[in-house]
């Protein structure tokens, strides 16, 4: 998939040996980490050009460096892209932010005072640690949880928004693998005044394909990450209703951020033009069948899955009545050429450095076009694993992923 050179020659033998380690892994491990992904090759390649030497301050059109047309033009073509792909020509867009947790803290500083109540999925039904642990600082964060057959408490949500009258509604998750819908929580926040940020950043291709009900016309801020489900760079992506854009551009710069990375900003572009011209209905089929492939396998080796099944990528396993742990099952697997991610689950009494569950994530399967045959084998292998049905196997996971050529 990628053609990578040497480029530090002969010197800093220990970096170079850190590189070498790396592409070693990358061509013998099949990564199932749940935000894992293969970026495109026109990507990195973007990433690596001189529009990193540029420096620059300020917003697009308003820079305070001379030469900064070219990057201006890009944005533009990115955020038309944007508006294209997610149908929502109204919407402003930004594509500075350097990761998903800063486009969120870009949203908090345009909006949030100190002291104002929001709202937020807890960590130990799938939120994200973006969306508390720095709002904490100098907001009331309230909690909202699940039903007891695993979906999103509305009833509760609405419970919390008439006690505290939230000027902030998050949702979106890190580990919650079912559609959010997001016309019934925009309901409520209508009725208490409540602003609604929609974090897509584990969806953000169901919506674009209109799997996943789109939040585009309900949430006020919209974010996502621009490397899971959209092969891009490791970046962030904020968008809003029209009436919010000075308030998000002074949050980006001088607020959050200083100089907006140019080879980045390259970066997204080209991630946006590459999925303008694919066929992502086609990705995202593809992605939704490996995922019904190991959900379906693991069920039927009698292993608990948390929201019993997926709507994405993500997979979460409940191991609670298994004989192992997350780190346990997580230390497994990576012995047999497999990656994946201790989480903890809803009522997890373990350390999070432990956990009942692990997060598994489909990704990198689909983007490789890894073949039925052998995916399914890497699914019985997991749920053998996790069983403790089966002697541990080096060989079957690294052959299967050797034979792709991650690195060349």
């Amino acid at each position: 998939m990628y053609n990578l050179k040497n480029f530090l020659g002969n010197k800093h033998d220990r970096i170079a040996s850190i590189i070498e380690n790396e592409y070693k892994q990358m061509n013998t491990y099949i990564n199932l980490i749940g935000s894992a992904n293969y970026a495109f090759p026109s990507v990195l390649n973007a990433l690596n050009t001189p529009f990193n030497l540029n420096p620059s301050e300020g917003s697009r059109g308003k820079r305070y460096f001379p030469q900064c047309n070219d990057i201006d033009e890009l944005e533009t073509i990115a955020e038309d892209i944007l508006r294209s792909i997610f149908r929502c020509p109204d919407y402003y867009c930004n594509i500075e932010p350097y990761s998903g947790t800063q486009a969120n803290q870009i949203v908090y500083q345009a909006i949030l005072k100190p002291n104002d109540n929001v709202i937020v999925m807890s960590p130990d039904a799938g939120g994200h640690v973006s969306h508390y642990h720095y709002l904490k600082t100098f907001c009331n964060v309230f909690f909202y949880s699940i039903t007891e057959d695993e979906n999103i408490d509305l009833i509760q949500i609405e419970k919390l928004c008439r006690q505290h009258h939230p000027k902030l509604l998050i949702a979106g998750a890190s580990s919650y693998p079912k559609s959010i819908h997001y016309s019934q929580i925009y309901n409520i926040c209508q009725k208490y005044n409540t602003l609604l940020l929609a974090d897509i950043s584990h969806t953000a291709i169901y919506v674009a394909t209109q799997n996943h009900e789109s939040p585009f016309g309900y949430a006020d801020f919209v974010t996502f990450t621009t490397h899971k489900t959209t092969r891009g760079i490791r970046g962030g992506i904020v968008m809003s209703k029209a009436q919010y854009k000075s308030n998000l551009e002074h949050a980006v710069f001088p607020v959050v951020q200083g100089a907006p990375k140019f080879n980045e900003i390259l970066a997204k572009a080209v991630m946006l033009s590459e999925l303008a011209s694919i066929d992502i209905k086609k990705y995202v089929e593809d992605i939704l069948k490996i995922s019904n492939t190991f959900t379906t396998i693991l069920m039927n080796k009698g292993i608990k899955l948390y929201t019993n099944g997926t709507d994405t990528h993500l997979i979460m396993v409940d191991l609670r009545k298994s004989q192992i742990t997350g780190k346990n099952c997580e230390d497994l697997l990576f012995r047999q050429h497999i990656l994946v991610n201790r989480n903890q689950l809803p009522n997890d009494n373990t350390p999070p450095n432990i956990t009942s569950g692990i997060r598994i994530g489909i990704l990198t399967l689909a983007t490789i076009n890894m073949l039925e045959s052998e995916y399914t084998q890497i699914a019985e292998l997991i749920a053998d694993t996790i069983n403790g049905k089966c002697i541990i196997d080096e060989n079957l996971a690294r052959d299967i992923i050797q034979s792709y050529r991650i690195i060349e």
